[in-house]
């Protein structure tokens, strides 16, 4: 029985790692709105929204705009976005990102000094396919770490304050990211027929990242500000065998699976006529920061290369027309252009580390994989009045990002000519709103 299990022991190990890792629908690579935007009117504005949204998107940008609110609304829609990422010439595969966007808002009904002050919302994400999704791979296989990061729901609830009375124009408020850290074990071993059988337990553990936002504005220009905190999803998976012919070591299978780095955006929109409004913000993304998407493996193995990311800083565009308002009826159509610069270096040869993370003198290849990006959206906004206290809303998006083409330092496989990266990115959706 000893050679079976040398023979099949790793085999049904490595099948029960692809498991965890690719079966198991609490793993993520991220939020989509770092990459595609959140809700419908800000994806067609180039992202922005910190200094003038005023619903359900501002859990997201700047929930001090939850205080601009007055009425009650719920929002729902759908959106897409697909891949066309080109490895030497070739398609890389990149699953297309879809789902559904839910969003709320809530003026809380208080009186006295709280009237007209305190203003409760929230906007989700949820994947049409699943729920959470994501892939670890080998430091050596190519991968875009930044971009496959669109299938996993996003969750986000806040609340706006409004100090009307004090200070006319000047709003706070805080929202919460929330994010899964699955955690458990597999355990491995030989029933009483000599058979492998196995155990996996797993459980879901919530991570937050505040989300903090001020905001102040005048009847034709505003500024605001928002700084998220980073939202850092852990898979943390032992592999345990026991009741087997042969000692097995624990060992483990994780790393940072759901990311999004802190971020600092500050945005200013100005009104030069009535139906124009121009909006520009400078967001930085702290990358630095980011720890990879491996973990070590085990006490005594070698720790992952440092990916080495460095801090992005992007400018954005926009601006809103309104080109229809009669009675009953208004309409904005929306242009805007940003520029995502990548955090990642070409792939190339790093420093190998050791278990202690200290470099060992080895070199070991890192094929992580990015692209500065130029978007350009679009979009569409329409509220028809219902009533004098209803209305119905409905907003309609559509980006294209460019991939900047990127000859990297080393090849797709070892001895192969530099690897060249390329490609763009579609993505389109739409929001109804009902506002009483």
């Amino acid at each position: 029985m000893v050679p079976s299990v040398r023979r099949y022991g790793p085999i049904l190990l490595a099948a029960l790692v692809a498991f965890a890792i690719l079966g198991d629908g609490a793993v993520a690579r991220a939020t989509p709105q770092d990459i595609f935007g959140f809700g419908a009117r800000s994806p067609g504005l180039a992202f922005t929204g910190v200094s003038y949204a005023d619903d359900y998107e501002a859990a997201f940008l700047n929930p001090a705009g939850f205080a601009r609110a007055r009425r009650r609304s719920i929002n729902v829609g759908l959106s897409a976005g697909t891949y066309q990422l080109s490895l030497d010439g070739e398609r890389y595969p990149a699953e297309a990102s879809r789902g559904m966007t839910i969003g709320f808002v809530l003026p809380l009904p208080f009186g006295d000094v709280l009237e007209d002050r305190l203003v409760l919302g929230g906007g989700f994400f949820t994947p049409s396919s699943v729920l959470l999704n994501g892939t670890i791979h080998l430091v050596e296989t190519p991968q875009f770490n930044v971009l496959e990061r669109s299938q996993a729901a996003a969750i986000q609830v806040g609340l706006g304050m409004d100090f009307h009375d004090w200070v006319d124009g000047l709003r706070i408020g805080v929202s919460v990211s929330v994010a899964a850290d699955v955690i458990g074990d597999i355990i491995v071993r030989l029933d009483e027929t000599n058979a492998f059988s196995s155990v996996v337990e797993t459980q879901l553990v919530t991570a937050f990242a505040p989300i903090l936002g001020a905001s102040y504005d005048q009847e034709t220009w505003g500024v605001g500000a928002t700084y998220r905190f980073e939202l850092d999803g852990k898979m943390d998976l032992a592999i345990v065998a026991e009741d087997l012919p042969i000692e097995i070591p624990e060992f483990f299978v994780g790393g940072s699976v759901h990311y999004d780095p802190a971020a600092l955006a500050v945005e200013g929109f100005w009104k030069p006529i009535d139906p124009l409004m121009l909006v520009l913000q400078v967001q930085t993304r702290f990358w630095n920061n980011y720890p990879g998407p491996q973990r070590q493996v085990s006490e005594t193995s070698s720790h992952p290369p440092d990916p080495d990311y460095s801090v992005t800083v992007s400018p954005r565009v926009a601006a809103e027309w309104e080109f229809v308002n009669r009675r009953g009826l208004a309409g904005e159509l929306r242009l805007g252009y940003a520029f995502e610069p990548t955090p990642a270096n070409p792939a190339g040869m790093v420093p190998a580390l050791d278990s202690m993370g200290m470099p060992n003198g080895d070199q070991v290849a890192l094929r992580y994989l990015d692209n500065h990006r130029h978007v350009a959206t679009l979009g569409v906004g329409l509220v028809f009045d219902l009533t004098d206290e209803a209305r119905l809303t409905f907003d309609v998006f559509g980006q294209l990002h460019v991939l900047m083409a990127r000859t990297h330092d080393i090849g797709a496989t070892d001895g192969a000519p530099p690897l060249e990266t390329t490609g763009n990115l579609l993505a389109g959706g739409w929001v109804m709103g009902l506002e009483y």
